[in-house]
């Protein structure tokens, strides 16, 4: 079928979060945590500062029932990296120390930017496009539900960003972390297969001994196969695998890093401090700051 050329609709920032386990629930639970889920994402850019310039600009939404998406416009991606995960973050935390109810909630994060419809009908088409696809595609891909069965309960937000995502809001500075916070993985669902990005606020258990990344993705020890920049990172040349840092931008769990830009590869697989503090090489360094990110 033939079509004619089309104006492309407005770029947006979509945020899309996911609970872990909710078909595991009883059923009677169910509408008590897709009732909460909105309300819990409205308090953690509160718990941020982003009620008035972030939350209130919101575009479109609209519940899964395990889950939740939002569209916002596209300049603000940046704060839905930072600081909206590490509230996020703090805002389950909270809940826990309370007993909140529903309890014991941790959820996938999926981010990305992309032309998507929008109207002030609030219309039931709105959100719709490729970009919302690739989203809930990111969503449901291995690498980002590995970190959370791979972690400890005290994690309780593992996210997903897309290459593009990564590209504009990380690698330009405009979110203000470093791109070593951020681990390349492959993700394949379905049709669908890219270079996505994770990041996780609060690692435990698993993630802080062997890495974001299963043992299995690991390069071998000796091979000589080179860590090739992942799409979205064309940019600076700069690819980071595998590595855990802290909020001061230290690697505290080693994985192979190459950055072109400034002719820096690191093929130990031993822990490696590439930021402005002390540089570690070896098999095994415990690390230990119980500072947290502002």
């Amino acid at each position: 079928m033939a079509h004619t050329v089309s104006e492309l609709p407005p770029y947006h920032s979509l945020l899309v979060v996911d609970v872990k386990d909710f078909s595991g629930r009883v059923g009677r639970d169910h509408a008590q945590i897709t009732e909460a889920i909105p309300v819990i994402l409205q308090s953690a850019f509160q718990r941020c500062g982003l009620t008035d310039s972030v939350w209130r600009d919101r575009r479109f939404e609209a519940t899964t029932g395990d889950g939740y998406a939002l569209g916002f416009p596209s300049a603000v991606l940046p704060f839905l990296l930072n600081p909206f995960l590490r509230a996020l973050q703090d805002e389950l935390d909270y809940r826990e120390q309370v007993a909140a109810q529903p309890a014991a909630l941790r959820m996938r994060v999926s981010i990305n930017v992309g032309p998507m419809t929008s109207s002030t009908a609030q219309a039931i088409s709105d959100g719709s496009g490729t970009s919302r696809v690739e989203n809930h595609r990111l969503l449901d891909a291995k690498p980002v539900r590995d970190l959370l069965a791979r972690s400890g309960p005290a994690t309780r937000v593992a996210a997903i960003v897309s290459a593009r995502a990564f590209q504009d809001a990380v690698l330009s500075g405009y979110a203000a972390e470093p791109p070593e916070f951020y681990i390349a993985a492959p993700v394949q669902v379905k049709t669908f297969a890219d270079t996505a990005y994770l990041r996780v606020p609060s690692p435990t258990g698993e993630l802080l001994r062997t890495g974001f990344l299963p043992p299995e993705a690991h390069n071998l020890e000796g091979s000589d196969q080179e860590t090739k920049p992942a799409a979205g990172s064309s940019r600076s040349g700069r690819s980071v695998n595998n590595r855990i840092a802290d909020v001061h931008g230290n690697a505290i769990q080693g994985g192979d890093y190459v950055q072109h830009g400034d002719t820096t590869t690191n093929h130990n697989h031993g822990p490696t401090n590439t930021g402005s503090g002390n540089q570690f090489n070896g098999d095994r360094v415990r690390y230990n700051d119980k500072r947290r990110s502002q």
